[in-house]
């Protein structure tokens, strides 16, 4: 599999097994949002790789962002969007590893974007920061 296709395997599956999981709007999926039930929406972000080594058998570090956001209900406060931002952080925590065909794929740290509010949804962006060893492209 590709070097993309495989980080983001890695990281939707680790999603997927968080506890209270709410339901998800997976990339390319269709899903149609509900007011009133939380939701989250992954999307991967990545970054320019970086040659880590030099020469024939060097290697490529890929890094990047996945990003979840949290979708809750406009109008009713930032406390549901914050305490499933929190469940999405620890389970998604800094030194985590994943791998997924043979590829491993660590996270290197957690944070938020600003919460913003559009069409009657409350967003908390979640910024998984990732990195992952390739042999070199």
């Amino acid at each position: 599999m590709s070097v993309f296709t495989d980080i983001s395997i890695a990281l939707d599956t680790r999603l997927g097994t968080m506890s209270g999981l709410p339901d998800v709007a997976w990339p390319n999926r269709t899903y149609t949002p509900v007011i009133g039930t939380t939701y989250l929406r992954p999307t991967l972000l990545p970054a320019d790789s970086i040659a880590a080594t030099v020469g024939t058998s060097g290697t490529d570090e890929n890094i990047g962002v996945y990003q979840v956001s949290v979708f809750t209900e406009a109008g009713n406060g930032k406390s549901a969007g914050m305490v499933m931002s929190d469940l999405i952080a620890s389970h998604l925590k800094r030194d985590t590893e994943l791998t997924y065909n043979s590829r491993t794929v660590r996270i290197k740290n957690v944070s938020q974007s600003p919460a913003s509010t559009s069409g009657g949804w409350f967003q908390i962006p979640v910024n998984i920061e990732y990195y992952a060893f390739t042999a070199k492209r």
